[in-house]
């Protein structure tokens, strides 16, 4: 079957509903740290192949791009070298990652290492969504803590009006 007929398991390439995100984070913080738990080499590497092949460009496009960006020669070979299995010796600078990310339009590796240190990666829109809902429960929350002051206030009040007039 050729590469284009191939059913890509998500999972494997580092996409996952933001649900599935809060759940796999809230299980994280919940559980003890583990040896190896954060080791996310080969999710990282599923994802950055992942969104190299769905990006529309070679990966010399690609390492132009890239080269573009940083300031700093990179090659497809050195591509291919960064996300073969086989060499352990050759990572993905993490430092090349915003380049990456923009050339191939896609936020999965970010996600990954984000997801790993316990937070999630918004693109600008909808992460100013998030602030102002945030915002918005905040907002809910000061009105809710103020009214709780105004039943305070008057059974104060209440209370004062019965001392005096006992008086």
């Amino acid at each position: 079957m050729s590469k284009k007929g191939q059913i890509l398991d998500a999972s494997a390439a580092g996409q996952m509903s933001l649900f599935e995100a809060v759940i796999r984070q809230e299980m994280a913080v919940q559980s003890a740290p583990r040896a190896g738990s954060l080791n996310i080499g080969q999710q990282l590497i599923a994802a950055l192949s992942h969104a190299l092949r769905h990006a529309g460009k070679s990966r010399e496009q690609v390492a132009d791009e890239m080269s573009l960006y940083t300031g700093e020669r990179i090659t497809d070979d050195m591509i291919s070298a960064w996300l073969a299995q086989s060499k352990k010796k050759h990572r993905f600078p993490m430092e090349y990652l915003p380049a990456f990310c923009k050339v191939t339009n896609s936020l999965d590796a970010l996600n990954i290492t984000s997801l790993a240190c316990g937070a999630f990666t918004l693109r600008g829109p909808d992460a100013l969504r998030a602030d102002i809902r945030k915002l918005e429960e905040q907002k809910q929350q000061k009105k809710e803590e103020e009214k709780a002051l105004e039943v305070e206030k008057k059974r104060l009040e209440t209370l004062l009006k019965e001392v005096e007039a006992k008086r």
